[in-house]
C-alpha cells in the first residue's frame, strides 16, 4: 500500500507546551500550516509557516524564541503522504502479541498488538529473555477494516531509569484512502518527561490534513 503517486497535501499543526521547574513554569501553544509535495524526485516541504506563536507564558526568560523549531521536515512529511513506509519499518521482524476482533469508530475492524523487531536486540546482539527486566517498553497497536486495509496505528514508548529520568511518548494516527493511496488524516503525539524528579515538560502536537491533490 505503499503511496507511489503524485501527491500535493496541506497540513494543519497545532503544537502545545508546558514545562514546570523550581520556580519556573511556560507554557505556549502555536498553529501553522505546510504544503508537502511528492512526486519521482521524492517528498519534499514546499512551504511551512506559523501562523501565530501567542499563548505563551514564561518566567524567568524573555517570552520570545530566538531558535523557533521548523514547523515540518522532509522526513516526517514523508510518513504523512506515505504512511505504509513508516508501518514497515515498526512491523518488519515484530511479533505479534495478540489478535483481536474490534470496533473502531463504529465499523467492525481488527487489533493487533506487535512488539517492533528494532528494539528486541540487547547491547551485546543477543536477544533478551522474555522474562529480562528492559529500561523501556514500546508496543505498537495497528486497527484494519474487513479487508486488511489500515485504519489506524498508536505507538507508545516509555523509558524508565530510576528517578534520574522518565520519557514517555505516544503517537496515533488516522488514515484515509484518496484515490487509491493511504494517507495519514491525523496524527497526534504526546512526549512527556521529568527529571531529577523536578523538572517537568510535556508537548501536544496535533496535524490534521485538510486538502489533498
Amino acid at each position: 500500500m505503499k503511496n507511489d503517486q503524485s501527491t500535493r497535501i496541506e497540513v494543519e499543526v497545532e503544537v502545545r507546551h508546558r514545562g514546570t521547574a523550581p520556580l519556573h513554569w511556560n507554557k505556549t501553544k502555536k498553529r501553522g500550516v505546510s504544503v508537502i509535495e511528492s512526486g519521482p524526485e521524492g517528498v519534499k516541504v514546499i512551504t511551512s509557516r506559523w501562523l501565530t506563536t501567542g499563548g505563551r507564558i514564561s518566567f524567568w526568560r524573555d517570552g520570545g524564541s530566538k531558535n523557533e523549531a521548523p514547523l515540518m521536515n522532509d522526513v516526517y512529511a514523508e510518513t504523512l503522504v506515505n504512511p505504509a513506509g513508516m508501518m514497515e519499518v515498526f512491523l518488519q521482524e515484530a511479533t505479534l502479541l495478540s489478535d483481536e476482533p474490534v470496533t473502531w469508530q463504529g465499523r467492525p475492524a481488527r487489533l493487533l498488538v506487535v512488539r517492533p523487531g528494532l528494539f528486541e536486540l540487547r547491547k551485546d546482539g543477543q536477544e533478551p529473555a522474555v522474562d529480562e527486566p528492559r529500561p523501556y517498553a514500546l508496543d505498537v497497536k495497528v486497527w484494519l477494516d474487513e479487508s486488511g486495509t489500515p485504519l489506524a496505528m498508536e505507538r507508545a514508548f516509555e523509558l524508565r531509569l530510576g528517578p534520574l529520568l522518565s520519557v514517555t511518548e505516544s503517537e496515533t494516527f488516522t488514515f484515509q484512502q484518496v484515490g487509491g493511496r493511504l494517507l495519514v488524516a491525523e496524527a497526534r503525539e504526546t512526549y512527556a518527561g521529568t527529571g531529577l524528579a523536578v523538572l517537568h515538560g510535556r508537548n501536544d502536537r496535533k496535524l490534521k490534513v485538510v486538502a489533498v491533490n
